[in-house]
């Protein structure tokens, strides 16, 4: 069942939401969740005993954090800024320091279902009775063994824009910019602006940008 957590305080005349129900997964430093974001964490079934969720410091926070199973990791760096993003994990994904996001944004660092239909042909029955019998929770049972997974890491000082889909086992070089509404399938080189479904090289950077 998805659980929506939604605590409002006041901190220094910012308003915050905070995860307190959940403080013992999740490690939030000195940074700030945007006023009136709706901040979800959602872990179907038992919640294991770890931090499933790290941020740095400095960073202003609008990010929703879904985790399909007990299983899955989502770390972000200092001076982050995410300005609407969903991160459904059952892997890891990292998002290193100086990072912008805009809104609309999706990394996903698994499958979700098999490509092969052999093997994901029992999955909307599967669904169907959890769904019924385990409180609404339709992935109790899931087979995850059959779901290709791979860690997703986006480096320092990486510009992303609205509405990018990030897919899983890809790495972001440092300094990168994704275009707006791009499919992201495949790692992206250092300093360049890549954009497309899938995304592809549309700019290398200058020189003088990557030492700054």
């Amino acid at each position: 069942m998805i659980r929506r957590v939604l605590n409002i305080l006041k901190k220094k005349k910012v308003i915050e939401t905070s995860l307190v129900k959940y403080k013992n997964y999740f490690t939030k430093e000195d940074s700030t969740f945007m006023k009136n974001s709706n901040i979800r964490f959602d872990v179907p079934g038992k919640i294991e005993n770890r931090k499933y969720i790290t941020i740095g410091e400095k960073g202003i926070i609008n990010a929703n954090f879904i985790f399909e199973s007990e299983k899955g990791e989502v770390i972000i760096g200092n001076n982050v800024h995410l300005g609407g993003v969903t991160f459904i994990s059952r892997n890891r994904i990292e998002v290193h320091d100086d990072v912008t996001m805009a809104w609309g944004i999706t990394i996903y660092d698994h499958n979700s279902h098999s490509i092969y239909w052999e093997e994901r042909k029992n999955d909307n029955h599967q669904c169907y009775d959890d769904y019924v019998n385990c409180n609404g929770n339709n992935v109790t049972n899931k087979n995850w063994s059959i779901v290709a997974d791979a860690p997703i890491i986006i480096e320092s000082k990486v510009w992303i824009g609205f509405d990018v889909t990030i897919l899983k086992g890809v790495k972001i070089g440092e300094g990168a910019v994704v275009g707006a509404k791009s499919v992201v399938t495949k790692n992206v080189e250092p300093w360049t602006v890549v954009a497309g479904n899938p995304a592809v090289v549309v700019k290398y950077l200058p020189e003088y940008n990557r030492n700054q």
